[in-house]
C-alpha cells in the first residue's frame, strides 16, 4: 500500500494554481513577515506559539 504522500492523484495545472492562489487569501508565510519587519510595516501582530524550550533559544530582534 502506498504512503499518504503519493496516494492523491495530481491535480490539473489550472486546478492546482487556483488552489494555491486561494490559500494566500487566508494565510501568509515567513517571507511576508520577514519583508514587513525589514520594511517597517508593523501593521500586524506576530504571535509566538513555540514551546518554552524553543523560545528560550532566541527571538526576532526588535520584536520583544
Amino acid at each position: 500500500m502506498p504512503s499518504h504522500v503519493v496516494r492523491p492523484m495530481p491535480a490539473e495545472s489550472v486546478e492546482a494554481l487556483a488552489h494555491f492562489q486561494s490559500l494566500m487569501k487566508f494565510e501568509t508565510d515567513c517571507w511576508d513577515v520577514h519583508y514587513a519587519i525589514n520594511n517597517d510595516l508593523h501593521d500586524f501582530v506576530l504571535l509566538d506559539v513555540r514551546g518554552l524550550e524553543t523560545a528560550k533559544k532566541g527571538y526576532i530582534q526588535g520584536l520583544c
